[in-house]
This record gives structure tokens, sequence and C-alpha cells, in this order.
């Protein structure tokens, strides 16, 4: 068991900041299965459990923050001195950076570019990362490998293969087994009663790299594994202008036609949806995972149909990990396009990630309760001005960032404690230096 001591509970949704408390938790393989769960909060926590390990006193604690779309296939491309052809426009941003970065990525480079990206999510107080990832020279495994990387460090997270046609139809065809693979292989976990950190949705690149027959085909992944799609859509003007003009409908109806629109549905981007196709996605209770930093790098526009949608979720899109400097950006982008949401109103949205977790695992989570997963982050925050339940979101957009960070638990296990990651963070950063120079050596020979 861990405990924390005399320390305020700052909760996101609904905002409340409470007196000093006492929080402890059950670690994994405790109390009859309660294990990963918060055990009790109260006053004087050390009486009533005197074998608790204490690992924080005072400050703030919260609920794990959620990165709720992001690439760890990325993580080795920071500084990259690869030669890039300079691009017009945002197909070509793919064409020329991330379609040959991904194509040069084998398992070693996978293995460690999710490790040097889960442990920088760590260190910011990210707790779960839903993942798209692609490697289209090493397919088969590649989400396993994914898998091994997250338990590896204790990281929480919903993983899958990014299906494409780029790469021919047996290209494609593996992506679809992939996801498929994965999928079973944790069900097989949860079958034997196994407490599992890592899930499954179907992934998928996006409309304009996706024919006919590979939609029927994720449409029946969704279906058969009873996951959720996870794909980008309308990132860019031209991908609803494509799907005008090669299959005469809008993205959204493509994904309902193939019956893929469901409550785990996670649309990326979604900058250039149709009112009509925001109104479809709220009827089927599909998240929309918004990438603010992501969007402003790659000059796509903004989404200015953002606060008619229900179920607004924030993610990187693999600018790194740091959700609290992606808070900022959603809320300083919105304001400059001046749209109508506040801050208080990305909390929530920061907040919704724990939904989607629950969707796909079951359970409570993001709440700071009894029984709910112990996804935990000491901040090591000292306010200058008041911090309360009216103000949480203000906090966190002006002052609050992760350098505050203290210590971080996930499902009950302690994974950094007093700044110091309690996994070999050196030996991560090393590895990643050397395989990043691969990386970058190889994609020289990719055009």
């Amino acid at each position: 068991m861990i405990l924390f001591e005399n320390t305020r509970l700052l909760s996101f949704n609904p905002p409340a900041v409470s007196e000093p408390l006492d929080l402890a938790a059950w670690e994994p393989g405790e109390a009859d299965g309660q294990g990963g769960r918060i055990a009790a909060i109260g006053k004087e926590l050390g009486k009533r459990f005197p074998q608790a390990t204490r690992v924080g006193y005072g400050g703030y604690l919260s609920p794990g923050l959620v990165c709720a779309h992001n690439h760890l296939y990325s993580a080795l491309a920071r500084g990259i001195t690869t030669p890039i052809e300079p691009s017009k426009d945002f197909v070509q941003v793919l064409q020329h950076l991330w379609w040959r970065l991904d194509r040069a990525i084998d398992l070693p480079i996978l293995r460690a570019s999710a490790l040097a990206g889960g442990a920088e999510a760590l260190c910011a107080g990210v707790t779960s990362v839903v993942d798209h990832h692609a490697s289209p020279s090493a397919i088969d495994g590649s989400l396993s490998v994914l898998k091994n990387a997250f338990e590896e460090l204790g990281l929480r997270g919903i993983l899958c293969y990014e299906t494409t046609d780029r790469n021919g139809r047996e290209g494609m065809k593996a992506g679809i087994s992939e996801n498929l693979r994965f999928a079973a292989e944790v069900d097989r976990s949860r079958s034997s009663s196994q407490a599992i950190l890592v899930e499954a949705a179907i992934g998928a690149h996006a409309g304009f790299t996706l024919g006919q027959e590979s939609m029927e085909l994720l449409g029946d992944a969704v279906r058969s594994t009873k996951r959720g799609i996870h794909i980008h859509l309308a990132e860019d003007r031209f991908d609803p202008t494509e799907s005008h003009s090669s299959h005469g409908k809008d993205l959204l109806t493509r994904l309902e036609e193939v019956r893929a629109l469901n409550e785990k549905t996670i649309i990326a981007h979604g900058l250039w949806l149709s009112p009509e196709e925001v109104a479809l996605m709220n009827e089927r209770g599909a998240y929309l995972a918004h990438n603010a930093r992501s969007n402003m790098n790659n000059a796509v526009g903004y989404n200015r149909l953002l606060h008619t949608h229900r179920k607004v979720v924030l993610g990187t899109d693999g600018i790194g990990c740091d959700m609290l400097e992606e808070f900022k950006f959603a809320v300083f982008r919105h304001r400059e396009s001046q749209g109508p949401w506040w801050p208080g109103d990305f909390l929530a949205c920061l907040d919704r990630g724990n939904r989607l977790l629950e969707a796909y695992f079951g359970g409570s989570f993001g709440r700071l309760q009894s029984g709910s997963a112990a996804d935990l982050v000491h901040w090591d925050y000292d306010p200058p001005t008041p911090l309360e339940a009216g103000n949480i979101a203000g906090h966190l957009a002006f002052g609050l960032s992760s350098r505050s960070m203290r210590s971080v638990a996930v499902n009950g296990q302690l994974k950094v404690k007093d700044k110091k990651p309690l996994f070999d963070s050196e030996a991560i950063e090393a590895e990643a230096r050397t395989q990043a120079a691969r990386l970058w050596k190889t994609m020289e020979g990719i055009k």
C-alpha cells in the first residue's frame, strides 16, 4: 500500500479542491482483487494502515493525466537531421517526412521510441497514452512490442495499428491482421483474470488512404472485437475533398456505412468535418481527439466547430506527452480564434480522457474516491494566489506545469518518486539516441 499524507485533493470534473487529507491506495496484487485502486481517503490514515509506504506529504494530489491521441513512433524524430524536402502542403509533409520515417522503423527502433516516449509521459504526470502506431516494414507483432514497453514502464495505454492502403493491398491486410491479433492477445489476458494495463483499439490512418475494401474490413474488425476505430479524419481540407471526389460522400458517412461508429470511436483532428458529421458523431457517442499544437505546426487550420462536439478529449499527435502544455495551447489557440469556450471547458476535455479509459477498461478512472483506479499525480505546487474549485482551470492555464510534478503512481504502483524515475531513464535515453541515429540513417535511403 502507498500513502499520500496531508495533501489537498485536486479534482477536474466537477472541479474541486479538498482540505488537507490522506489518500491510501492498494498496490497490484493486494487486498483480494482491489490492487491498483484507491483504498481510502480521510484523516490520519497512517494509524489505520501502519504498514503503508509513505510516498508524499503536502502539496496537491490529482488523477493522472491522459494523452488521448499520440504517435510514440515519432519520439525519435526530435531534432532530426535527415534531409527533408520542403513541403508546400500537408500531404507533402506526410510524404516527405512521416511516411519515410514510419517505413524506416524496425522493432528495436519501435521499442526504443516507446520507452523514450512513455518515460517522458510519466515524468510529465501522464499515466495513460492512447497510441496510434505505424511501421509498414515491421507490422506483425509491433503492437506487442509497444505493449511490452508500456508494461515495463508501468504506463497504461490503448494501442492500435494504423491500417492504410498506401503500402498496397498486402500491407493493408497486414494492418488489419495486426489489430485483430493484438485484440485477441488482450482478450486472452482478460480471460485469464490478469490485471491489464494495455487495451486494444482498431487503427486506421485516414480517409484518403482507405478504399472501400479496407473500410469494410475495418468495420468488420470493430464489430468482431467489440472495440472502437481510432482514425485521423479531416485533419486537412484534402481529406473531405478527396472523399467526395472518390466516393461521393462525407468521411463520417463512410464509417457509418460499414458500422464502425460507436461509443469507443476516436476521431483524431476533425478540423474540416461538416456540421452534419459532427451531429452524427455526437449521436453515436464518438470521441474527438483535439491536438492543438500539431494542428498549428502543420498549418492545417482551426476547428471552428470544436465547441459543438459533445465528447472532446485532448491529445498531442506525437508532439511529446506533456498534457498540461497541450492544455495551455488548446486554451490559447481557441481564444485566438475567438471561440466561445473558456479554460474550464478545456479542463473538462482534459478530464474526459478518463471516460475513454472507462469505455475500454471498465471500472472508474479520474475520480479521487475509494475503488477508483489509483492513477495519481502528486504536485509540488505552491500557488501565489488562492487555488479553489472555481479557478483550477485558470491555474492550469497560467501557472501549474509539468515541472511541478513530484511523484506519479499508475495502478497503485509508484513510477516516479520525488522527481526521480523508478526506472532506468538514463539507459532508456542512451538506447533511444542509438536507435534514433539508425532511424535517421535508414530514412536517407527512402524516398
